[in-house]
């Protein structure tokens, strides 16, 4: 599945399936936002060649869903804009749920790329997966991502208080959930 999605700018993006050439690209967004170090908990960027395409291999091997924004005018790795990653829980019980991560790049957010990411790997989810449900977490001061998830139709069903201590700060974190199934109905 490909869409062509026009941004404010005027620029043209294509959302798609994640293929091996774009690895660098999406690890590239990924250091990026650890190291705004206010969006994700983790502490330090992704270096090593093996970790990126151990990431990669896994995410084949499972069928996971990732699904990238691509700048067809930039040069790889430059031309990863942003991408949305669906993966399997660990327990047996819980295969009709999938864990939604997203990330764009900090000068293409508030353009509607998140949007169509995340509309893209939910449906590719169900068709693909055979997911039912989709869950995330989110930084309770990230206001820009839990307005586009509340807007998109994901319910708050829970808050970890002081569940990251970052930079000699604790944040709040934020659980969502949303069923597929309804999200289509309404998004159709």
């Amino acid at each position: 599945m490909k869409e062509v999605l026009k941004l404010k700018t005027g620029e043209k993006v294509i959302i798609r399936h994640i293929v091996e050439s774009d690895i660098d690209g999406v690890w590239n967004n990924f250091n990026e936002v650890v190291e705004e170090g206010i969006y994700l908990p983790v502490l330090f960027p992704v270096k090593s060649r093996f970790e990126k395409q151990s990431w990669y291999n896994n995410l084949q091997k499972d069928k996971e869903i990732c699904i990238v924004a691509v700048h067809p005018n930039l040069k790889n790795p430059c031309n990863i804009l942003g991408q949305c990653e669906v993966s399997s829980l660990d327990w047996d019980a819980a295969t009709h749920v999938g864990s939604l991560g997203i990330i764009v790049q900090k000068k293409y957010r508030d353009l509607g790329i998140g949007f169509h990411l995340i509309d893209m790997a939910i449906r590719e989810s169900k068709k693909l997966n055979g997911k039912e449900k989709i869950i995330l977490s989110c930084f309770s001061n990230n206001e820009r991502a839990l307005n586009l998830y509340m807007k998109m139709g994901f319910k708050v069903i829970g808050k970890r208080e002081k569940q990251f201590y970052m930079d000699s700060q604790y944040f709040d974190e934020i659980l969502m959930e949303l069923w597929i199934d309804d999200y289509i109905l309404n998004q159709p």
